[in-house]
């Protein structure tokens, strides 16, 4: 789900200065947001609202406050893209004193060995664990992950180590 505002997101930058793509703005304005959310809630879907950065996070409490969005939101901070906020475990805290009281909220970490720091932490905080990938092909230990399920087992590893039950398929279906 975007965020509240025209953003600029997945810049990066070469060694060279020049850039490592196109740049690219992603154009969210209010009211674009208010149709995507009337149309979700028409379609019995829930947002999933991916936060680039702190004012994001902000702007969906007040979707909720200005009725745009009924219900306990989820939050996805979405952290190493080099635009955004960046892959730092201690930002989570920042993050969750931000949102909702008592929503749920994941990391979608982007980038290399920088990632499992911040998804450990994630798992410490008692936030919601997502991988793939689309976000990294790196395993903790720096080795390339032969497909999504060595970064699961990898990220329920975390879980584990932060004293957490790592969820059945079933049980993360009903979460």
């Amino acid at each position: 789900m975007p965020g509240c505002h025209t953003q600029p997101v997945y810049l990066k930058v070469k060694s060279d200065g020049s850039w490592a793509w196109p740049p690219r703005l992603f154009d969210n304005p209010v009211d674009k947001v208010r149709a995507y959310l009337e149309v979700m809630a028409k379609t019995n879907t829930k947002p999933e609202f991916e936060c680039f950065d702190t004012g994001i996070v902000r702007c969906v409490e007040m979707y909720v406050r200005n009725g745009m969005y009924a219900g306990k939101p989820q939050y996805n901070f979405v952290m190493g893209v080099e635009s955004g906020m960046p892959a730092d475990p201690a930002l989570l805290p920042i993050l969750q004193k931000l949102i909702i009281e008592g929503c749920a909220w994941q990391v979608t970490a982007i980038g290399r060995a920088n990632i499992w720091a911040l998804h450990q932490r994630a798992a410490e905080l008692g936030g919601h664990l997502r991988t793939g990938l689309e976000d990294t092909f790196y395993l903790p230990d720096g080795r390339k992950a032969r497909s999504n399920g060595d970064l699961v087992d990898a990220l329920a590893n975390c879980a584990r180590m932060a004293g957490r039950q790592v969820a059945s398929p079933a049980e993360a279906r009903a979460i």
